[in-house]
């Protein structure tokens, strides 16, 4: 799962922005060129119609979603959606009916602020996580266990960007990097540890790595403004599973491979479509943001496209998931004139075994037994919750 704590208010305006660029890309209506991987074509996989679906404009209240943050199936297959406007917890059972809700608005126990994500970080123990380096803990059946602060020293600063965990305790982090040190005016590469940890315990420190290809700005006055991704930057994203773990930053089509001694293993390898950086790419997502904005905003946001920094290349993916069988999915960076995410799937073995395309406006949340877990926006934008079984 992606996202991470990140104590800042301008680290989520800056990831508020990028997913709004992407969901921008996502909107075009223009099909995507299929392509070997691996030197072969894999099998095309296929969502078969949803077996859960609630949500959207026309659901009644106790399924509308506003900005979701999060969603799992527990092992009795109820549904459980982390929304980040309260009720942030909804239950549903297997047919989509409305159960319960969890957590309020405050800081106490059980209590959010705005959840980010939720892992299963320990033995059948769901972890939601919160600002502030807060994690709300549930059991399987969702009864509350605690809320915690979790320490995030290891990675300089306490700030992470990117995170995953198993049910084993074990997780992989990435650092925001340090701002202050780093910031420069335009384009700038952000760096910060990579680190796995069982607990607060430093299993490896993989050392300094991309954090992510960032834009700075400042003021009239010449300060600092902040910084936010660059919407067809490079990101190094991670995941874990029961005894391995993953990293990359999309430099080519590549991703590293660890055991969880931090030892490395064979990297997962395989081909695809040129990576060259293409103006027209910028002029296209420029055009369609700049269609959707308020008319007042559309002079600034054509000239921030205008002034965009080139990149040397563009990213070969840009998210990592780890299913419950261990399975490896890739998600191949999303170019404007793409329908739809396309996901590239390697078996435990790390053998290229099918690939599967998203429904446009989608986001895929998790994958298990045998069944995809996502949502895509309806044509007023409110997100629909659906879980598929996968056709291979």
């Amino acid at each position: 799962m992606s996202g991470l704590r990140v104590d800042t208010y301008l680290d989520r305006i800056g990831r508020a922005i990028q997913e709004s660029l992407r969901a921008t890309i996502l909107i075009v209506a223009l099909a995507a060129a299929t392509y070997p991987l691996d030197g072969q074509t894999p099998p095309q996989w296929r969502l078969a119609e949803p077996n859960f679906e609630v949500g959207g404009f026309a659901a009644d209240s106790a399924a509308e979603f506003a900005n979701l943050g999060g969603v799992t199936v527990l092992e009795n297959g109820n549904v459980v959606v982390a929304d980040r406007v309260a009720p942030f917890l909804r239950v549903f059972d297997p047919r989509g009916r409305h159960l319960r809700d969890l957590g309020r608005s405050g800081q106490g126990p059980g209590e959010y602020r705005y959840v980010y994500e939720m892992d299963w970080c320990a033995p059948g123990e769901l972890s939601v996580f919160d600002v502030d380096r807060r994690v709300h803990r549930y059991k399987g059946d969702m009864t509350f266990v605690s809320t915690q602060l979790i320490s995030l020293d290891a990675i300089g600063g306490g700030v992470g960007y990117n995170r995953d965990c198993n049910t084993n305790g074990f997780q992989v982090v990435t650092g925001w990097g340090d701002f202050q040190a780093q910031f420069k005016v335009g384009l700038f590469e952000a760096t910060a540890p990579v680190v796995l940890l069982r607990g607060e315990e430093v299993v490896r420190n993989f050392g300094e790595r991309l954090s992510s290809q960032r834009l700075g700005s400042v003021r009239p006055d010449g300060s600092a403004a902040g910084s936010g991704p660059h919407p067809f930057g490079r990101a190094t994203v991670v995941a874990i599973g029961s005894d391995k773990l993953y990293i990359g930053d999309g430099r080519g089509y590549e991703i590293e491979v660890y055991d969880l001694f931090g030892n490395p293993l064979p990297s997962i390898r395989w081909s695809g479509p040129s990576l060259r950086y293409d103006r027209n790419l910028v002029d296209q997502l420029a055009n369609q943001a700049v269609t959707q904005a308020p008319e007042r905003s559309r002079p600034a946001l054509r000239r921030w496209y205008a002034e965009m920094p080139k990149l040397e290349q563009l990213p070969a993916y840009d998210r990592i998931l780890v299913s419950d069988t261990n399975e490896v999915w890739v998600r191949q960076f999303v170019k404007p004139g793409t329908v739809g995410e396309e996901w590239a799937v390697f078996s435990a073995d790390h053998e290229l075994v099918g690939r599967l395309r998203m429904p446009p406006r989608s986001k895929l949340w998790e994958v298990r037994g045998g069944r995809v877990v996502y949502s895509v926006l309806d044509s007023l934008d409110v997100p629909i919750v659906r879980v598929s079984r996968i056709e291979r």
